[in-house]
């Protein structure tokens, strides 16, 4: 086994191998006491008081997201509500519509993912896929030389560069390179405007899926990817209302009801299973689209549909709290009993984001 081999499989397994769902979907890993950080204790959680939660962060959310303000002169009716999903469904209504609002992700990505899990791919294999791509390639290139002492010669060759950066550095490769343009749109539009916080969203959620996938037994590199690639909907919905006449001027009223946050995210749901299932991620990440593309997140049963939900949770309380839209007292709830390497990712790493 290589040396790239071996440090591949350290950095992406840091946890044991996963575990088989638990029985009850009430019993998780997830909030561990705060007081005791090291406990492995498999402890109850609410659905109800979770989901609770993240529907009272939701429409605060969305104002963030969208660039909204937070009280708006007045609600629009249910006609209109009404009105605007049911544009919004036709305009999502066809595969070929959904593809539309979104690129497809290159088809090295999901081959590269592969290759990332697998113990017998070597720095060349690697390489070689990442030479069908060339601002891959590039990237990952200046990535190794970044990392590289400057009394060195400079690395020109891919497989070493692949060898140089690593699965973590590769991982960033091909989110800078291939998923963030994905994200980035311009413009004055809808999408355009809310493009930067969906990626800063997408990142955050990303890095807590993967912490919270460790804690909980499983493949942080899913828990990444879940957290990662679940924005990809809220683009898509976004894009199909830019097409949508007035519903720019529409949303922010109809954005007051609560029964229509709850619409807008099943849909983003739904838009993310369906984008991200032909993609072929990988037989987790496949599993998640399907769940995700029917019942949708909030009833998600999956232990990585869980942890998504949960990364989500703590992803949204980030941006609401920075946005200054959640009152004070409300924010020590969300963080208590949040295990201890969740919990550094929430305050140490986001805490910079």
């Amino acid at each position: 086994m290589s040396i790239w081999t071996r440090a591949v499989s350290t950095l992406l397994r840091r946890a044991p191998a996963p575990v088989a769902a638990p029985a009850v979907v009430a019993q998780a890993r997830l909030p561990v006491d705060a007081a005791d950080d090291d406990a492995p204790t498999t402890l109850a959680i609410d659905p109800a008081a979770h989901q609770a939660a993240v529907e009272a962060l939701q429409r605060p959310y969305i104002a963030w997201l969208c660039g909204l303000p937070q009280e708006p002169a007045a609600a629009i009716g249910n006609a209109a509500r009404d009105a605007l999903l049911a544009r919004l469904d036709a305009a999502t209504a066809t595969d070929a519509q959904c593809n539309a609002l979104l690129p497809r992700a290159p088809q090295v990505v999901p081959q590269l993912m592969k290759a990332l899990r697998d113990e017998h791919y070597a720095s060349t294999d690697v390489a070689e896929r990442l030479s069908r791509d060339a601002e891959l390639a590039t990237e990952a290139i200046r990535l190794a030389n970044q990392k590289q002492r400057a009394d060195r010669e400079p690395i020109s060759d891919l497989a070493h560069a692949v060898t140089a950066i690593g699965a973590s550095g590769l991982r960033s490769v091909i989110s800078k390179s291939v998923l963030r343009p994905m994200f980035d749109v311009r413009g004055t539009s809808l999408s355009a405007r809310a493009s930067k916080q969906i990626w800063k969203d997408g990142d955050r959620k990303a890095r807590l899926g993967s912490a919270l996938a460790a804690n909980d037994l499983l493949d942080p590199l899913d828990g990444y990817l879940s957290g990662l690639l679940h924005n990809t909907g809220w683009t898509a919905l976004l894009r199909a209302l830019d097409a949508i006449p007035d519903a720019a001027a529409i949303l922010p009223g109809a954005c007051l009801d609560a029964g229509f946050v709850d619409a807008l995210v099943r849909r983003r749901d739904r838009l993310f299973g369906r984008l991200v299932r032909p993609w072929d991620v990988g037989p987790v990440m496949n599993a998640l689209a399907d769940e995700l593309a029917g019942p949708g997140l909030a009833t998600a049963r999956s232990p990585l549909g869980r942890i998504l939900h949960y990364a989500d949770r703590l992803a949204m309380l980030h941006a609401v709290a920075r946005s200054e839209r959640l009152p004070e007292h409300d924010f020590g709830a969300h963080l208590a009993h949040l295990p201890a390497p969740v919990r550094d990712c929430y305050v140490t790493t986001l805490g910079r984001s």
